[in-house]
């Protein structure tokens, strides 16, 4: 809370459209759109901004108080008044009326006058709730504020990206800041002007001098009187020339304090949100997020709060209610369950209960482990006991199980001795395919979102931060009806998922594809991948001391030692120090420091030294420490749910991002190696594959003869861009032909082909229209593809996997171009993610029909990596080949590239 001793109630003013422009810029680079294409960015902060404000200082009186449209008094007397005021983008327009509804829905009043600017509203705000004996507490950033600074107005800064905390100006700390007390700001501004609202002021006089001015004869009025004994030439010019202006800038800055309101300040009074309807508001914006804040700004209890007078959920504490359970589950054709567990990490967690649910608001919870407990339940060490009776539930062929991320919960089953059988149906993998962009597919959300429910929040049970417990710490009241909660909920979203994906025709994907993938995933991840620990250790070593020789020679050049990790001290180096350019400002980043190389050797080191310690910390150093200890193998997760355009991805650790471009990232591949003897590592990797898919889809007649034909399609390329025999294309002609071939597939223009070719924009686009030229179907491709996604909002792989596509007709050209990229990237990149997965599925079916030892143990981008004794060898590649060349057929050939070695590297 802001820090003061009075007694007096507190007047909280919001200067509205300097938050809602603030939220809009802060989020400007990687803005916020709903699944269903408005931008929320602007909405969003200024909503999460609201609610801080409110459960930080608990305002007695509150408003927000915005611009209107028209001409002001401003204006008026002054024509040019905020001249380059551009007007407010299009997708902060649209979410306008968003933020009127969701201020009427928190109860927060709204004041505007046409004809009227807000500030003269806040102005007139301030000085009649002074008179009311109210503190009042401007909320903006808005240096014009701090005139109004005085006995009981402060003006209330928002925190930076240097402070977290909010800056609470009064007098005293108003002249600290500008140099002169509040009564003075307007000359202050007066004499310098302000070039965002584009007041004139007098040219030449900035802060430090108009300070100096304004401590000496106390006002503009006496500063102009005295213009010819100023002492500085140019001032005194200035002054003399530009009096006015300088009259004319004091008057347009004073902030008038009379204007006439339609509310007074007793109806200012702060209420009590509307906390269904403004969740409402959030649930329909997708603001999952901001709905538990919302909680602790009101008396109203959430859902979850009255749960127990509505859900039907039963503690399963004697055998003969466990064994009633098991017969109503048998009879039923689906039910959801869930495992609650004492840690994220599958291998290694312990079951702490297990939970069931077979119908809405319905469930039962099988208790394992809680807080308190003294003796089993069910005897035999409760956890085999119960296992053994749900064993026979788990392994029916003709019950549909359903789980939300339901590998986790399956792979912990089979640490366990049961492998689920059957059908299964996750609903986050649903979810995930009806909406790949959603910033959240949690089950709180869904709940939130879907089922206008909301659930307990974990952080109930298990608290946060270093107070954070286990699971197996709470009570088994608060855990049964947590954990019940968890199946229930997935039932009732399991049963609007069948529908939607139905309705979208993401049904075939889904049942065909994604669902019998889990089991491929469960068995790759429980199998693991043994590492070489001592090998990554020894290149660690041998790193290191290329890291040292490194640091020796940088700070050799420099003169100096510094923090190399640190951007600042850096930047001090290059650009304060050795006066290096200062491209894009004073950046440190990698496209920099390789631009600058050209001028110095000091960044070529520095971006080597950064290279090596990157693979040093991220993967020499971190991989052992993922051994798990009972195995002596890495167990990663593969993810189903992350890319929205459907590829895989793999976590703790990422597997996908190993560097393989300098030999020393491609090195660390030899210590993914064979723990049994006599066994081998094979990889089979798709040749080409998304260039295949892009001939398949554009049906261009010369990228599909290259493929029909077996050859080079890099040469073949640079033979068609620069018209000469394939036999006569140089080394130099292939490698720029290979980067336009896959540039054009991500959708790259002539300015980005000039960065990634080290050409200028006028030849990059000689070659990319070259390129167009010979290719037509490509370009055909390219225009139709974004054509119909600007058309229908979304876009399609090969066999129908959706992702949606907005700002393909934003006025914002960065926006618009990424969009465009993303609309041509998608169905080729998707497309490939399919035909891996279908692949493996095919594979690990008939790995298991044929009953080998063989096992999958990676997928990476197009590559499969497969363990295998050397007795299998023939059978095994040729499944591989088989299977992978035949999962998509295509218009054009697909070829897979294989090895095989004792390590991933030898395979290679």
């Amino acid at each position: 809370m802001s820090k003061n001793n009075s007694t007096k109630k507190r007047f909280f003013i919001v200067d509205g459209y300097a938050f809602l422009y603030r939220a809009h810029y802060a989020l400007i680079r990687n803005p916020l759109i709903t699944s269903y294409g408005l931008h929320t960015s602007a909405l969003f902060g200024f909503s999460n901004m609201i609610i801080k404000l409110i459960k930080k200082e608990n305002p007695d009186y509150f408003a927000c108080v915005f611009d209107s449209k028209g001409k002001t008094f401003r204006h008026k007397i002054y024509p040019d008044y905020k001249a380059n005021r551009s007007e407010m983008p299009k997708e902060m327009q649209d979410q306008l009326v968003h933020l009127w509804e969701i201020l009427e829905a928190m109860k927060i009043p709204v004041l505007k006058l046409i004809g009227i600017e807000a500030d003269d509203i806040i102005g007139s705000l301030a000085k009649n709730a002074k008179a009311e004996g109210l503190q009042t507490y401007i909320v903006s950033g808005d240096k014009d504020f701090t005139q109004l600074v005085g006995k009981d107005v402060f003006l209330y800064a928002p925190p930076t990206k240097k402070s977290t905390e909010p800056i609470i100006y009064d007098i005293k700390k108003v002249e600290q800041k500008w140099g002169v007390p509040p009564s003075s700001i307007i000359d202050l501004l007066g004499l310098m002007g302000d070039s965002s609202d584009n007041i004139p002021g007098v040219p030449g006089i900035g802060p430090k001098t108009a300070v100096k001015l304004l401590s000496k004869y106390g006002n503009i009025e006496n500063v102009l009187d005295n213009a010819e004994n100023v002492a500085n030439k140019r001032v005194k010019n200035g002054l003399s020339q530009n009096a006015n202006d300088a009259l004319l800038s004091k008057k347009l800055v004073t902030i008038i304090t009379d204007i006439e309101l339609e509310y007074g300040i007793k109806d200012l009074v702060r209420t009590e949100i509307d906390y269904k309807k403004t969740s409402k508001k959030f649930i329909d914006l997708e603001f999952q997020v901001l709905i538990n804040a919302l909680q602790t700004l009101t008396s109203q209890k959430s859902d979850y709060q009255n749960n127990e007078n509505v859900k039907n959920y039963e503690i399963i504490s004697t055998i003969e209610n466990l064994d009633k359970m098991i017969n109503d589950l048998f009879e039923s054709v689906q039910f959801s369950f869930d495992l609650e567990t004492t840690s994220l990490n599958p291998i290694d967690a312990d079951i702490v209960g297990i939970s069931f649910s077979n119908k809405a608001n319905s469930g039962w919870y099988i208790p394992i482990l809680y807080k308190n407990k003294s003796a089993g339940i069910f005897s035999d060490n409760d956890l085999n006991f119960v296992l053994n009776r749900l064993k026979k539930l788990f392994i029916d062929n003709s019950i549909l199980k359903i789980g939300q991320n339901i590998k986790f919960d399956m792979l912990i089953l089979k640490n366990h001795g049961i492998d689920v059988c059957g059908p299964i149906f996750d609903t986050l993998i649903a979810a995930h395919l009806i909406n790949p962009v959603a910033r959240s597919n949690s089950l709180n959300s869904l709940s939130y979102e879907l089922l206008n429910y909301e659930m307990v929040p974990i952080e109930d049970l298990i608290g946060k931060g270093q107070n954070k417990i286990t699971m197996d710490k709470v009570s088994l009241e608060s855990i049964a009806f947590y954990a019940t909660e968890d199946a229930d909920i997935t039932f009732q979203l399991a049963v609007l998922f069948k529908e939607k994906l139905k309705s979208l025709g993401l049904d075939e994907i889904f049942y065909t594809i994604e669902i019998p993938l889990i089991k491929v995933l469960i068995e790759m991840e429980y199998k693991g991948t043994y590492v070489d620990v001592d090998f990554l250790n020894k290149i660690s070593s041998e790193i290191q001391k290329k890291i040292d020789a490194l640091k020796t020679s940088i700070f050799k050049i420099s003169g100096q030692e510094f923090n190399l990790n640190s951007t600042q001290q850096l930047a001090n180096i290059l650009f304060d120090n050795l006066n290096l350019p200062k491209i894009k400002k004073r950046s440190t980043a990698e496209d920099v420091l390789t631009e600058l190389s050209i001028h110095h050797d000091l960044p070529k080191f520095l971006l080597e030294y950064r290279k090596y310690n990157k693979l040093k910390n991220t993967y020499l150093d971190t991989f052992p420490d993922q051994v798990n200890k009972k195995t002596g193998r890495i167990h990663t997760t593969f993810n189903q749910t992350i890319a929205a355009t459907g590829r895989l991805s793999s976590t703790k650790p990422n597997f996908q991002n190993i560097p393989i471009r300098k030999k020393e990232g491609r090195e660390i591949r030899r210590a993914f190696s064979t723990q049994k003897k006599g066994y081998k590592i094979l990889s089979a990797d798709y040749s080409q594959i998304e260039l295949r898919i892009m001939a398949h889809l554009s049906g261009d007649e010369s990228l599909c003869n290259a493929f029909r034909n077996n050859e080079d399609v890099h040469s073949r390329t640079a033979s068609n861009v620069f018209n000469i025999p394939i036999n006569k294309v140089l080394p130099e002609m292939r490698r720029i032909a290979k980067i336009v071939n896959f540039g054009i597939m991500y959708g790259a223009g002539p300015y980005r082909m000039s960065k990634e070719l080290g050409l200028s924009i006028v030849d990059a686009k000689k070659i990319v229209d070259s390129y167009f030229q010979q290719y037509s179907g490509i370009k055909h491709y390219v225009k139709d593809t974004i054509e119909k996604a600007k058309k229908d909002n979304f876009i399609k792989t090969i066999l129908g996997r959706r992702r949606p596509v907005w700002d393909l007709d934003s006025d914002n050209s960065i926006r618009r171009k990424a969009a465009e990229r993303m609309a041509v990237n998608m169905p080729i990149q998707g497309s490939a993610a399919e035909m891996i997965k279908i692949a493996m599925i095919n594979i690990y079916k008939k790995i298991k029909n044929k009953n080998m030892n063989a096992h999958m143990i990676l997928q990476i981008h197009d590559e499969l990596i497969f363990e295998y004794p050397i007795d299998e060898e023939s059978e095994i590649i040729n499944i591989v080949k088989t299977n992978m060349e035949n999962a998509l057929l295509l218009s054009v050939p697909i070829k897979v590239d294989f090895g095989i070695g004792s390590n991933w590297y030898e395979a290679h």
